[in-house]
Order: C-alpha cells, then sequence, then structure tokens
C-alpha cells in the first residue's frame, strides 16, 4: 500500500537541509567534473575505446547487424539528420510524454499507454539509440537528450502542454525540460528519478559505480527489459531483440559515463526557485539495495533524496510505493497512473480556470 505524505513543516526542513548541500557542494563538484574533463583524453578515451572494442568481440554475431526486424508500432522522426521513433496513443490534451531509465525504452510504458489513452493523448518514446531510434551524437547527457526530445515533439507536430513522466534517469529529462523549457510544462511524475546530487551524497563513490556498471556483464543489461516479471508480456521477444542492438550497449554506457555530467548540466538550471507546476514523486518502497550496513545507508540515503525532489515545487506529492522496487510502473503500473490523474486533473482545473 502506498503511503501519502507532505507535511509543510516537515518538508520545509528538507528543502532547506538540501539547498545547503547544493550550496556547499558546488565548489567540490565543479572540482570533480574539472578534473575528470582535464583528464578525459588521457585517461577516458583509451578506455572508452577499449570497452568499445570489448563490446564488440563480446556481442553474439546475430546481435552485430544494427538492424530491427520488427515494425515500430509508433512513427520514425527526423531529428536533427537521424531518426527517432514517438508513439502517440489518445487525443485529448495535455500531451504526457514518457520517459524510460537507462536501457529502457517505449515498450515497457504499453500498458500504462493503454490505460490512459482513454482519457488523454499519451506518447512514449525511445531516447536516441534505444528502441527503434538510432543512435544519437556523444556524450549522452541530460541537456542533449532533452533538446531532442523538444525538437522530436516540434518536428512530430506535438504541442504543448506536456506532463512528463520520468522513469529512473529519464527523471533528469524530466526536470530539465520543465526547466529549460517552463512554458510548454504543465506538469511532471518523477518515478524513483535520479537525484542531481546522488553520485557525490550516496554513502559510495559515484565513479566507482558508474565503473563497475560500465564492466557489468552485457547480458545484464540486454535482458533488463525482459527479465522484470512484469513487463508486457507480448512484447518480450521484441524488447530482447532491440536491447541486443549495438547502439543500445553504446547508448547506455554512455549514459552511465557521463552521469555526473549530466547532474551537472540539471544543476546549472538551477536558480534557487522552485517549479509553478503540480510534481508527484514516486519512491520505491520495497527494498532493493543489500540487506547490510552499506545497504541500510544506501536505502536511507535514497530516501532522503526522493524526499527532496518534492522541494521542485510547491504544489508537490510524495508516494511511497510500498510495494514496489525501482521499477514502480511495471511493479503497481495502477500508482503510476493514479498519479498522472493526479497531475493531469490539477492541469485540467487551472486550464478550465484560465479559459474562464
Amino acid at each position: 500500500m502506498a503511503r501519502n505524505f507532505q507535511d509543510s513543516g516537515q518538508l520545509s526542513a528538507v528543502c532547506n537541509r538540501g539547498y545547503y548541500m547544493i550550496e556547499h557542494n558546488v565548489i567540490e563538484e565543479r572540482t570533480i567534473i574539472q578534473k575528470s574533463l582535464a583528464q578525459k583524453s588521457l585517461v577516458w578515451g583509451p578506455v572508452i575505446c577499449g570497452l568499445l572494442l570489448l563490446s564488440f568481440l563480446a556481442i553474439p554475431r546475430v546481435a552485430w547487424p544494427d538492424m530491427v526486424s520488427f515494425e515500430p508500432p509508433g512513427k520514425l522522426i527526423e531529428v536533427n539528420g537521424r531518426n527517432m521513433h514517438i508513439n502517440c496513443v489518445g487525443n485529448k490534451s495535455p500531451t504526457i510524454i514518457l520517459d524510460s531509465g537507462t536501457g529502457g525504452f517505449s515498450l515497457e510504458w504499453k500498458d500504462i499507454q493503454h490505460s490512459l489513452s482513454q482519457y488523454v493523448r499519451v506518447c512514449a518514446y525511445d531516447r536516441a539509440g534505444y528502441g527503434w531510434s538510432d543512435m544519437g551524437p556523444l556524450p549522452r547527457t541530460t541537456k542533449r537528450i532533452a533538446y531532442e526530445l523538444h525538437t522530436l515533439l516540434q518536428n512530430a507536430g506535438i504541442h504543448g502542454p506536456f506532463i512528463i513522466v520520468g522513469h529512473s534517469f529519464g527523471g533528469y529529462t524530466a526536470q530539465y525540460f520543465a526547466r529549460n523549457f517552463d512554458s510548454e510544462i504543465a506538469g511532471i511524475v518523477l518515478i524513483d528519478s535520479s537525484h542531481d546530487e546522488q553520485v557525490y551524497r550516496l554513502p559510495e563513490n559515484g565513479k566507482d559505480v558508474v565503473r563497475r556498471s560500465l564492466h557489468q556483464d552485457r547480458s545484464n543489461m540486454v535482458m533488463k527489459a525482459v527479465l522484470h516479471e512484469h513487463y508486457p508480456k507480448d512484447e518480450a521477444a521484441v524488447a530482447k531483440q532491440l536491447m541486443a542492438r549495438w547502439s543500445a550497449m553504446l547508448t547506455w554506457r554512455e549514459e552511465m559515463a557521463n552521469y555526473a555530467l549530466s547532474a551537472r548540466e540539471l544543476r546549472d538550471l538551477h536558480d534557487g526557485s522552485t517549479l509553478e507546476i503540480p510534481i508527484v514523486v514516486l519512491t520505491h518502497g520495497k527494498r532493493v539495495w543489500p540487506d547490510t550496513p552499506y545497504g541500510d545507508a544506501m536505502e536511507e540515503a535514497w530516501t532522503e533524496l526522493q524526499d527532496e525532489l518534492s522541494c521542485l515545487s510547491d504544489h508537490s506529492t510524495h508516494i511511497i510505493a510500498e510495494n514496489s522496487g525501482h521499477s514502480i510502473h511495471l511493479d503497481e503500473p495502477k500508482l503510476v497512473i493514479d498519479a498522472i490523474h493526479d497531475v493531469l486533473s490539477s492541469v485540467e482545473k487551472e486550464l478550465d480556470e484560465q479559459g474562464g
């Protein structure tokens, strides 16, 4: 059972703590980023080349050609010389935009799309490199991704207002879009979303997490989309092939390798003000990290960061998904649907008042 809490005093304390952390971490963060950029050509260049070579050697022959034999359910739209896939159902405004975490793509939203389409237009898209979308230019960072999404929507003739739903890393896109294209955003829903300070404030050093992620067995990433017990069953074969594309491998590695840079790009937009839109923050309630002291610290830190995401707007709600792990949209899709309906109701009420 999800529990909903929004005590003004509690949130005030959380928000003040968050702003304090942002103010006093900026010098340390700049130092980390500057060192990373300065060493990039000397260290990461050879490392990335080596990783790419190993990736190609590790990929089975059947996955080498970047070909997709399944027809896309949506449309391929040209974005800066490359095709991106977007699938929209329903007609009523405002438009819901669904954005996945690293390694994810549009098919995982199929059930949620179907449920919402009778009330509103719902669009699930594939970030460049995933699903049916072509590989995008490097580096794969939140700023680039948000601008690509904006161009995709423009070229597809899809106009706001938008409600963006972002899972995990996709939450960065939702937050960046909301601040950079604020006149087009009506609300956001964050599903166990990334926080722009997590690589510095989680108990383990963020660079170690990224390093281990880059060296994971590629089969873990390929099967990520189809191993979840609640993934749409009739899409498993399609998902498996799409996740085996070399462009999906490279994109996943790129997003992970540039996580800190993406966080910095998002924080560059912070001006201390809150967003004037409704926000719902959904956080996993089932334990994700190991039942160890380290796991306890990770869970506590994650919950604290999620609390702070509620501070993005004065019109926010934070819900703990008691029966969900990280992929709340797959574990408890109804909870996500209800959250979207809550934001939608607030938006429609405001639009009616403006129209009246």
